[in-house]
């Protein structure tokens, strides 16, 4: 783990004359996130120079003042890679066997129904409170008002340019890069009508990390992602089962609507949570075997990405 920012003035130290490199560091590397996505390709150009300086060039990977800026992983305690002022978009009913899952499991006619309208159609979405985001290896809260609690695996697109009325063929520059995504969720008596957000809204209910994986020439359409609890795969999908595309999400998330550097924009979750795979009985109850317990380990995972684990714990620890 490099402080890049840190490695960016020494590197400027080291190769130039500049007078003040921590000073130009800050400006042209900096270290807040959203600063640094909003500098775009200067901002990731001056950290790949810093990178490539302090692995082949240089004497030490000490920084200006000598401080240390090169960190073993494990002796950080990573955040949760979004910015003070980000918007989380969550498309819904965007995978059509998670759906289809769902519809069959569900003994009331008039929810099948509501399902398979969200399912027809253009995009739909909702929106997560980015306070409420968790990082990997964070506890996630079990909220005290439910009894089912349930996890979503889910690629989440990184937006990197200001934009508005985004047509779908034009929008993949527009993503910065790509992180994992868990969008936990109350399966309580959810209503698809207005408190539908009620849900997907309390705190920690959006795991997002580790990191935020940029140029490496991902395809959006074929990103890989799985779901394991307590060691065993739930779900193992991948972004190519998406109804609607990141570029449709995106001309359709941006219409009227400026979209900002730093905004999340989730993908929808394959098959495998444990609402689409417990059958409702006929009382409308769920078996509870497949829904996070306290003490769970989660892990989401992508072989493009990384992984990120949590631990839920009780709602009073």
């Amino acid at each position: 783990m490099i402080d890049i920012s840190a490695a960016y003035a020494k590197y400027l130290a080291e190769t130039s004359d500049a007078p003040r490199p921590q000073a130009r560091a800050a400006a042209e590397v900096p270290s807040e996130l959203g600063a640094f996505i909003e500098e775009g390709d200067g901002a990731l150009a001056g950290a790949r120079a810093a990178l490539d300086h302090l692995r082949d060039n240089t004497a030490d990977q000490r920084g200006v003042d000598g401080e240390q800026i090169v960190f073993p992983l494990e002796d950080v305690q990573l955040h949760a890679p979004v910015t003070d002022r980000a918007r989380i978009f969550c498309a819904l009913a965007n995978f059509a066997a998670h759906m289809q899952s769902a519809a069959e499991n569900t003994q009331d006619p008039e929810r099948e129904a509501t399902i398979q309208r969200l399912v027809a159609g253009g995009p739909k979405y909702f929106l997560k409170d980015s306070r409420a985001v968790s990082a990997h290896g964070e506890q996630v809260r079990y909220p005290a008002r439910t009894e089912r609690l349930d996890y979503e695996a889910e690629i989440a697109a990184v937006v990197g340019r200001r934009g508005r009325d985004i047509a779908a063929d034009d929008f993949e520059p527009y993503i910065w890069g790509y992180t994992l995504f868990n969008d936990w969720s109350v399966r309580d008596n959810v209503s698809f009508g207005p408190d539908f957000a009620y849900s997907k809204n309390f705190d920690t209910s959006a795991t997002v990390g580790p990191w935020i994986v940029v140029d490496e020439g991902l395809e959006p359409q074929d990103i890989p992602v799985e779901c394991r609890i307590n060691g065993e795969v739930r779900q193992s999908g991948n972004t190519s089962s998406m109804i609607h595309t990141f570029a449709a999400l995106g001309e359709y998330l941006s219409r009227d609507t400026t979209l900002w550097p730093g905004d999340l924009i989730a993908s929808g979750t394959p098959k495998g949570t444990a609402v689409d795979s417990t059958k409702e009985q006929a009382d409308g109850s769920h078996p509870d075997a497949l829904f996070i317990k306290p003490g769970d380990v989660v892990e989401v995972s992508s072989s493009a990405i990384g992984v990120i684990r949590n631990e839920v714990v009780k709602p009073d620890n």
